[in-house]
């Protein structure tokens, strides 16, 4: 018969939150009792059993609230597609050490050619690593920050951009944005500098953001701010989406 603490024992271990040990308590027991197992032994078996049930809770939060839109991997990149694309830079970016220096990454180039691909990339190596992601559209941001300043909660919304160790802003440069949306994006932009990393997709060189952001004051300071400490990654090539069309029959 397997042993198990009684139902109080087990009742204060989820009380106190130490799911791991409660999930392996009855197995542990039931070792010590099949195996000479000395009391430090018992204990430090349960304290591992503790720490990465814990380690994966961790790991299961921090991809939950990434918001992917799809996980591929540095792997699943087609480098010889898109030769301007440097594997070995790509490669190096993935260690996570520009997150850890607060740098970021910005990739230029035509729809379709690989920018949310990279940067769900690097996304996900950084999940690996155990950092913090938040992978959102530009568009789905300045949205939400125009609707949180309705009930009140705008503080709290732009918290939610500047907390995570990397944030993903996607599709940059598809719409114009209003004065009150330039600003939002600035506070975004300057909260993070020097504080947390961004990788940043645009299907416009830098010279078109003024038409992005309409006042050119404020489109130097978020430059300014951006690419202070930061990885340019211009593709050059085709878009993968057409050629793969091209080549279905």
């Amino acid at each position: 018969m397997t042993s198990t603490l009684s139902p109080t024992g087990m009742k204060k271990l989820r009380d106190f939150k130490l799911s791991g040990m409660a999930r392996t308590v009855p197995i542990r027991l039931e070792e010590a009792q099949s195996t000479p197992l000395s009391h430090q032994e018992f204990l430090e078996l349960l304290l591992e059993d503790e720490a990465s049930q814990r380690a994966e809770n961790r790991r299961k939060n921090l991809y939950g609230s990434a918001h992917l839109p799809f996980e591929k991997g540095m792997e699943d990149f087609d480098f010889t597609f898109q030769p301007s694309v440097k594997k070995t830079e790509m490669l190096e970016l993935a260690t996570g050490n520009f997150i850890s220096k607060r740098e970021n990454v910005v990739f230029v180039g035509q729809p379709g050619t690989g920018k949310t691909h990279l940067s769900v990339a690097l996304a996900l190596s950084a999940l690996g690593h155990g950092m913090s992601v938040l992978f959102t559209s530009v568009w789905d941001m300045i949205t939400a920050l125009e609707q949180s300043r309705a009930d009140m909660s705008y503080h709290k919304k732009v918290s939610c951009y500047v907390k995570p160790d990397l944030l993903v802003l996607d599709e940059l440069g598809y719409k114009s944005m209003a004065e009150s949306t330039v600003e939002d994006f600035f506070e975004i932009v300057s909260k993070r500098y020097e504080k947390g990393s961004i990788i940043m997709t645009s299907n416009r060189p830098f010279g078109e953001w003024d038409k992005i952001f309409i006042d050119k004051t404020l489109t130097g300071a978020i430059l300014d701010r951006l690419v202070h400490h930061c990885h340019i990654i211009t593709i050059k090539g085709e878009s993968y989406r057409v050629q793969q069309r091209l080549k279905t029959p």
